[in-house]
This record gives structure tokens, C-alpha cells and sequence, in this order.
């Protein structure tokens, strides 16, 4: 469309003056949390999805587009819609052009200007008082379904009361029962802060500190400790969470507890063999960021401790250059015997092995292969890049035989291979391009595929034409299904209606309720998909 090749001779963006809307501009920079946020090439996502900041906070977001697309960062008011906010431009689309495809919405609090392709920007500002969730959005044509986030303004939680502690004298190489054991000295904590600095004291002593803190709502609580030598926490008397024995502080414990609303008796106990005094406390709460309980606070302190979850792996992004790369593996939403074909200009394809179809057709950057190049390489694999396609659905044939055509289609099943399909392998031409073959009731098929337009850059036309030569003859009510519908016919093409937009485009090709379909008859059938510009 006119309006979006348009779009890259427009000379300077609009940018909204942060001081007119909260969150506020940060006047006093002072203590700044600087926050560094960037775009993924040819994947249209932010390389954060989460930004944590606290109530009126100081924060300076460094916004830089390494893409070869422009992008904005859009942040809105807590409940904000922001696919429909940027889908809306769409209405008038010279209007939006106009403000550089920034939503005249009341909801819109900061926002940076359209960055070209490379282009950097910082926005400074103090943040919400108001806790929640701050959606922010790239509004460019087409982004917003993909390219998200959410501004996470989260207070700490209340710390200690009442902090008392009682100093005992010993060597142990285990936390001791402090409750058989004298006391050498007792007394109150000023700053309600767990801390180690009672007498001058260097090795063979124990601490333990007890005092009230105050859950705020009945729910789930998690507690972190740290400490050199052995520490224990327990809330009314029950453990709640222990590092025992002698070890360095750098290890991070947790566990969660339920708490009813009100006051709770904390008790933290140490032990000092040798070396390093270090102890550290915090908790978290549903409505409140970790908080520490305790003056010192090891490195990393902020995440907790080390996530229970899979090693996660530097990408190993697959380059697409001057001609086709095949990627066959395990590919979300094409099955187990998926072949990935990434075409030169960011059309990309996954073709399934296992119901003989077109699976997925994406545009942007081909695939990430750090999940199966790791550890077993086990798991499945979603493409990398953006405005991702199933034509058909899930993963089913493309024939079938039925009077009618707006028949069910059928569902895979596991414990079956499709009826009559077998799969005859593929070839590549001189361009190492791929045909496809498998035969089905007998009769040949080949598939083989083009790519044509640019799907890295706006007004590129990406399309991409698939040929399914079919040699031999074919049973009575045989149907081929192009599409999953609900489509609408415009022009000659059929477009996808409340969904990514797109259109397919074939000869002789009809809606049959949900299903766009065709009859199935021998020579060559040629289908165009096309993503809207």
C-alpha cells in the first residue's frame, strides 16, 4: 500500500514530551537505573519482554534499533490493549502516517520517536508512582502482535520490627541448638537490618536475631538467605528455609511459605566458624519485589536464587544468504519430521514430513539452532522470526475424500501414519531449492516452492508460490484444502479475516464453510500467499 512505502521518506518522528504525562521526566537525574533495551534483527521482538523499576523511580531507557525495520517503544496505561490501539491507525492510515504511526490514544504515557533501521534514543523519566503493569508496544503497521512488553512497577515489601539479637560464644562446625545455649550478650537492633557487627568478634560465635514482620494479605511468601558460615530462618517457629554448615556466602537459598495476614515472629540463626562474617536475608511477597531483611547483600541478590529450570544457550542463528538452507529437525508446529527452508529475503517455510504439508510460512530470520546443537538437543524449535502462518491449521493433510468439501478434516494421530500417504523424500535443484515427494492413493506428488519481495523490510511484497505437480489419476471426490478459513474473497485473492492478514490466491479456488478448497485433479496447481502490506 501506498501509505506504508511512504513511510520511509518521512523525515523526522513525533515524540511526545515526557513531562506532560506519568510517568514524569526525571528533571534531577541523580541515581539513575539505566536500562538498555533493543531490538532483535529480522525477529520483530524487543530483546526484553519484562522491565522491573520501582514507584518513582529514576530510569533512563537507552532504546537502540538494530534492525533493518523501523521500530518505536510505546509505553500505555495498565490495561491497555495495545494490539488493538495500533491496529486502529488502520482506519486512517494517511492520518497515521502523518503522526509516524503513534496512536492518538489518551492512554499513551512515554514513547520514543519511529527509529530508522540502527538508530538510537534514550528516554529519561521518573516512574509511576502507581504500581502495575505498563504495556509497552512497537506501533508500527503489523508489530504490535509480536513486538511487546510490560513496564513491571513494583514496590519492596515492609522490613523487620522489633529487631532484637543474642550473641553466643562457641565453635561448631553445624548450627548448634541455640535455645540449650547462654547467651554472652543481648540486646536491640536500631535499624531493624539483620548485620553482623556486635563486639569485635572475628571467628567462633553465633548470632540469632528475632523480630516481627508483617504480612500484608493472606498468600504465598518466599524467603532468600545467604550467609558464611551456616544460617537458618524460621517464621512462628516453624523452618522455613536452612544453609547449614561451613561454606562461603555467594549460594543463594529459598523456599516459599503460606502466611495468614498480620504480624509474624522471624528468627534468623548463624553460626561464625572462620574466615568470612557475611548474612543475608530477603523476601518476597505477590504484591511486593524481593526486599532485603539484611544490611549486606551478595552479588545478584535481586533474582533470587539460581532458576530451577533448563540451561538456556547463546543463539545459533541459521543465515539465509544467496540461496536456500535446510533445517530439518523438530519445528513448533510442523511435528517431529519437519524440513525448514529458509529462502533468501526473509521468506521462510516448514514443510511436514509427516501429513505431507505446508506447515508454517514466516517472514524475518530463519531458525535458532542453539535448542538442538545443546545438551541431548531434545525439544521442539518455534522459527525465529516474525508474522508466522499456518495455512491449514494444525498439522493435517492437504487431500482428502468426501462428497462434500466442507467435510471435517482429519487429525493426526500418533499411533497412525495418514491413510495412503507415503513419503518418497526430496531433491534439490540447481539452486538447492527443494521439491517434495510423496505419493497419495497411489498417485505422485511433487511440491517444490519460490520466494519472491522482501520480508525483512516494509513494502517489500513477500510472497511466496508453491507448485504441486500431481501425476496419475485421482479417486472420485478428491479435494485439495488450501486454507483453514474464515477467509473472505477480494479481487480475485482470498483474504485471512480476524487473524495475521494474508491472502491466497488459486484458480478454481471456493470456500466450503471453514475450508478453502479445490478439486483435486492431475497437472499442476500453483498457490500464492501473500502477507499483508
Amino acid at each position: 500500500m501506498r501509505f506504508l512505502l511512504l513511510f520511509l521518506l518521512a523525515a523526522a518522528a513525533v515524540t511526545l514530551n515526557a513531562a506532560d504525562k506519568a510517568p514524569s521526566a526525571a528533571a534531577d537525574l541523580g541515581s539513575v537505573k539505566v536500562i538498555m533495551l533493543k531490538t532483535l534483527t529480522a525477529q520483530m521482538k524487543y530483546d526484553e519482554n519484562e522491565i522491573i523499576v520501582r514507584p518513582g523511580e529514576k530510569v533512563k531507557i537507552v532504546f537502540e534499533n538494530g534492525d533493518d525495520l523501523p521500530h518505536n517503544l510505546v509505553f500505555c496505561q495498565p490495561g491497555t490493549d495495545t494490539m488493538t490501539m495500533a491496529m486502529k491507525q488502520m482506519e486512517k492510515p494517511e492520518e497515521a502516517l502523518k503522526r509516524n504511526w503513534l496512536p492518538d490514544d489518551k492512554r499513551i504515557l512515554l514513547h520514543s520517536k519511529m527509529l530508522n533501521p540502527h538508530e538510537k534514543e534514550e528516554l529519561i523519566f521518573t516512574a509511576p508512582e502507581k504500581p502495575g503493569d505498563y504495556p509497552y508496544v512497537c506501533t508500527f503497521p503489523g508489530h504490535a502482535l509480536t513486538m511487546n512488553g510490560k513496564l513491571k512497577v513494583i514496590p519492596m515489601g515492609q522490613g523487620l520490627k522489633d529487631l532484637k539479637f543474642a550473641l553466643f560464644l562457641g565453635n561448631w562446625k553445624m548450627l548448634p541448638d541455640f535455645s540449650k545455649l547462654k547467651p554472652h550478650r543481648e540486646g536491640v537492633v536500631p535499624n531493624n537490618l539483620i548485620d553482623i557487627k556486635l563486639d569485635d568478634y572475628k571467628n567462633e560465635f553465633g548470632v540469632v536475631f528475632t523480630g516481627k514482620i508483617h504480612a500484608p494479605r493472606k498468600g504465598s511468601y518466599r524467603f532468600y538467605i545467604a550467609g558464611d558460615d551456616g544460617v537458618r530462618l524460621l517464621i512462628d517457629g516453624k523452618k522455613v528455609v536452612e544453609y547449614d554448615g561451613i561454606h562461603p556466602a555467594g549460594t543463594i537459598k529459598e523456599e516459599t511459605v503460606q502466611l495468614n495476614e498480620g504480624d509474624h515472629e522471624l528468627r534468623y540463626e548463624y553460626f561464625q566458624a572462620g574466615g568470612q562474617i557475611a548474612v543475608f536475608a530477603a523476601w518476597k511477597g505477590a504484591n511486593f519485589d524481593i526486599t532485603p531483611l539484611s544490611s549486606w547483600r551478595p552479588a545478584g541478590w535481586e533474582k533470587g536464587a539460581k532458576a530451577k529450570k533448563k540451561a538456556e544457550y547463546a543463539p545459533i542463528p541459521i543465515v539465509v544468504a544467496g540461496e536456500p538452507v535446510i533445517y530439518r529437525n523438530f519445528i513448533q508446529g510442523a511435528g517431529n519430521r519437519a524440513i525448514g527452508v529458509g529462502y533468501p529475503g526473509g521468506i521462510n517455510i516448514a514443510w511436514s514430513a509427516e501429513s505431507m504439508n505446508l506447515a508454517l510460512l514466516w517472514k524475518g530470520a530463519f531458525m535458532d539452532a542453539s535448542l538442538h546443537w545443546n545438551s541431548r538437543g531434545g525439544g521442539y524449535q518455534s522459527p525465529m522470526g516474525f508474522d508466522v502462518l499456518k495455512p491449514t491449521g494444525e498439522v493435517t493433510p492437504a487431500f482428502f475424500i468426501a462428497e462434500k468439501p466442507d467435510a471435517v478434516w482429519p487429525v493426526w494421530d500418533k499411533t497412525k501414519r495418514y491413510e495412503g500417504f507415503v513419503w518418497k523424500g526430496y531433491t534439490l535443484d540447481a539452486k538447492r531449492s527443494p521439491t517434495f515427494r510423496y505419493t497419495w492413493q497411489g498417485v505422485e506428488i511433487e511440491e517444490s516452492f519460490s520466494a519472491t519481495g522482501n520480508g525483512n523490510k516494509p513494502g517489500g511484497n513477500p510472497t511466496l508460490i508453491r507448485s504441486i505437480k500431481i501425476t496419475g489419476s485421482l479417486p472420485a471426490n478428491a479435494w485439495y484444502r488450501l486454507g483453514a478459513g474464515p477467509f473472505e474473497k477480494k479481487e480475485g485473492r482470498f483474504v485471512a479475516k480476524d487473524r495475521l492478514p494474508y491472502s491466497i490466491i488459486a484458480e478454481g479456488a471456493q470456500m466450503a464453510g471453514q475450508n478453502l478448497v479445490i478439486p483435486a485433479k492431475a497437472g499442476t496447481l500453483t498457490i500464492t500467499y501473500q502477507w499483508a502490506q
